[in-house]
């Protein structure tokens, strides 16, 4: 972190952390083929099975605290074995799992955390992705009518504040918006999620949780943050696809915060302003870019300036998005010689004054012998933070010659624009055409080529965070080095890398077949072909719209209730 000369608590701990990631980029450091940088770069799957597979049967004892997240554990296991490719383990049974997650499930509709639990869509979410992910028998094991009543009766009224209760009587914030919006799109309920967004007043309730930087916080008058920015804009997505996300929310701000969470060093993402970069955040952050390249590109850029301004106070314009936020590198050196240089001024000159200072402080009487001595201290003491500035500064030039935004440059900003201006004249042509209206262009000209969009971030970069700093050699995944691998971090390391490799503009890191993982919808972060076979069966098997099932102003909805006959 560049911190201007004035050491901060944050600045510290960021420090510390580049220093920490040096050992993990500098083996590439001086590679020059790209190919070669690549055959370092290897996800180590079958380690990573093993560690999830050890996850699906009887826990030790430490997991008592997360009693109330046994839902949650099945989720990040098998969404993380279908990402890559991975069958569940011989001594589990999709049985098994379906047995478990319907002794979750609550009479009144939703699921608890465990069995016998409170209702809460936070685990009604895991749930349900769990048992579409598993697919079959699982499918048919859901009671969607109750589920839609307890999704109508958590909704809170505009005129009370909006938005949706996590469980009866609980607390409303951007994650129930999105597990219930996402529970209604994974089930099929696709004529309910109208009524759910009309009577919660979602759309107004995430617009009001947009901070003044740009992302979400997960509760109007929050800080943003990342985790609750994906579930903010998700729950647009699905409640109204980007036409809804881009009338909702400031989309430049919100664009320009995220590509400042993504570290130039790391090439990770923090989940707020000063903090350090976290693996999950790999898909809490990192997943809301392909959310985003639905919308056209003209709805991701700051509104031009009226030219009718005279008079008007003058208003920042968000520059165009760039990647990380190291200083250029010629300042960087610059800055390191300078630094250096101080040193070894007040080196010499505390050096000159060491003979007074040793005699002084062995009892000299005379005043002017102890006034020089405490001038020496001085200088000693001014010489020794020089040296630990000079320190950092070559530390700071370390990192920034082996960070990942070195390794991996994001795109320069006029190719960048040059793309983004191709892509736009491709998109509107062919918008035209499917309007039946195609152009008119002029003779000999040939109509704009397809060109894929640009990148929003250095996808690259975070992909080598997540390879080289985030995955142990023996299995799973991590928040950073240093932190113990789990369960929740393996499975939003690996839905990061999938976004990642998947995101429009992007490419697979390292060897293609070894590392590439399934694709999962952007949306629901469920693997797409689990989520398409859920939707058609759904669609098979259409519940009663809900005037007819009786649902009333405080949402009971029964219908045709009970789980499917299990065949």
């Amino acid at each position: 972190m560049w911190e201007d000369g004035l050491p901060t608590t944050t600045s510290k701990t960021q420090n510390a952390l580049e220093k920490k990631l040096l050992p993990f980029y500098q083996d590439l450091e001086g590679i020059q083929d790209a190919e070669e940088i690549h055959d370092f770069l290897v996800l180590h799957r079958e380690n990573h099975v093993a560690y999830l597979h050890s996850g699906l049967g009887q826990l030790s004892s430490g997991f008592a605290v997360l009693d109330a997240s046994r839902t949650w554990i099945v989720y990040w296991l098998v969404h993380s074995l279908a990402l890559l490719g991975a069958p569940l383990p011989k001594d589990v049974t999709a049985d098994d799992i379906v047995a478990f997650l319907q002794s979750c499930q609550h009479p009144a509709g939703g699921y608890g955390g465990g069995p016998m639990q409170l209702a809460h869509l936070a685990p009604t979410y895991a749930a349900v992705a769990a048992a579409v992910t598993v697919g079959g028998k699982a499918l048919g094991s859901i009671d969607r009518a109750a589920v839609r009543s307890f999704l109508l009766r958590m909704c809170i009224p505009p005129e009370q504040g909006g938005g949706f209760s996590v469980h009866e009587g609980g607390e409303g914030d951007l994650r129930a918006c999105y597990t219930a919006m996402a529970v209604a799109h994974m089930l099929g309920l696709d004529a309910d999620k109208q009524q759910l967004a009309a009577r919660s007043g979602l759309a107004g309730y995430v617009r009001a949780c947009q901070t003044y930087e740009g992302g979400l916080g997960g509760e109007p008058g929050n800080e943003a943050h990342g985790g609750y920015t994906f579930c903010g804009v998700a729950a647009l997505v699905l409640a109204g696809g980007p036409g809804l996300l881009a009338a909702t929310l400031d989309v430049p701000r919100l664009l320009h915060w995220l590509v400042h969470r993504q570290g130039s060093m790391e090439g990770g993402f923090n989940g707020r302003t000063n903090k350090l970069v976290d693996g999950c955040y790999s898909f809490w952050q990192g997943g809301v870019f392909p959310l985003l390249a639905m919308l056209s590109p003209s709805a991701l850029r700051p509104p031009p300036v009226p030219q009718d301004s005279a008079g008007w106070p003058e208003v920042q314009v968000l520059p165009a998005p760039m990647m990380g936020a190291s200083p250029p590198f010629e300042l960087a050196e610059e800055e390191m010689h300078g630094r250096m240089h101080a040193y070894e001024t007040l080196r010499a000159r505390a050096l000159e004054a060491s003979d007074v200072a040793d005699g002084a402080l062995k009892g000299a009487a005379a005043r002017h012998s102890a006034d020089k001595a405490r001038a020496a201290r001085e200088l000693l003491d001014q010489a020794a933070k020089a040296h630990e500035a000079g320190e950092a500064a070559t530390t700071q030039m370390a990192c920034i010659n082996v960070s990942a935004f070195n390794i991996f440059p994001p795109p320069d900003p006029e190719m960048l624009t040059a793309q983004e201006q191709q892509y736009a004249a491709h998109v509107a042509y062919a918008a035209a055409v499917a309007a039946g209206a195609p152009p008119q262009l002029p003779e000999g000209t040939a109509p704009p080529p397809p060109a894929p969009p640009p990148p929003l971030c250095n996808y690259e970069a975070l992909q080598l965070w997540i390879l080289k700093c985030c995955q142990a050699t023996k299995g799973g995944l991590r928040d950073k080095p240093g932190k113990p691998v789990d369960f929740y971090h393996t499975c939003y390391c690996l839905s990061g890398l999938a976004a990642a490799q998947h995101a429009p503009g992007a490419a697979v890191l390292g060897p293609r077949e070894a590392n590439l993982l399934a694709r999962a919808d952007p949306a629901v972060n469920v693997v797409d072909d689990k989520l398409t076979a859920a939707r058609a069966h759904y669609a098979a098997r259409p519940l009663p719209p809900l005037e007819a099932a009786g649902a009333g102003a405080g949402g009971a909805a029964g219908g045709a209730g009970g789980p499917e006959p299990m065949t």
